[in-house]
């Protein structure tokens, strides 16, 4: 399952290096796959869930942040050539984050194998939590950050038009 995962997911990096036209829709893929990811990973992978996902939920609002301002950098969401589709430019920094993501899932799942008695420990708990919650919240927090903003720049275009016909 995990070669799977990450063949898919660098190939979702790949093709994240060009622009490409897609539903918009299609936009929250990468981040609902990582949430799922990471809360079936918590569920799992920790003796203390219920600790792990409340530090989760705190990891995801910093990882929010992280992601807002490292996206707030990148080029902006175009429209389509349907109304239901936008253009989203070429970047290499989802690849980097994937990759550091899977890496980081890695090391922690290792350190469990080397260490079986880390599942038990509280801190390793709660740092499997957070940074499961930040690698995610980086990837809601750039894409918010593109979505939000093609979207207000639309809702404001679409004003624009409508003053100006009246």
């Amino acid at each position: 399952m995990n070669s799977f995962l990450l063949i898919f997911l660098i190939n979702r990096g790949i093709t994240a290096l060009s622009d490409r036209e897609m539903k918009i829709q299609r936009l929250f893929l990468l981040p609902l796959i990582f949430l799922v990811w990471g809360v079936c990973s918590v569920i799992n992978k920790t003796f203390m869930p219920d600790y792990a996902l409340f530090i989760m939920l705190v990891g995801l609002i910093i990882g929010g942040v992280v992601g807002w301002m490292l996206w707030d950098s990148q080029p902006r969401l175009r429209d389509g050539t349907d109304e239901n589709c936008i253009i989203r430019p070429g970047t290499s920094l989802t690849l980097v984050i994937i990759a550091l993501a899977f890496s980081t899932k890695f090391i922690l799942a290792a350190s469990l194998a080397i260490w079986p008695q880390l599942f038990h420990s509280l801190q390793y708990n709660l740092l499997f939590g957070l940074i499961s919650g930040i690698l995610d919240g980086i990837f809601w927090g750039g894409t918010l950050n593109l979505f939000i903003s093609w979207y207000r720049t639309k809702q404001n275009q679409q004003k624009a038009n409508e003053n100006m016909s009246i």
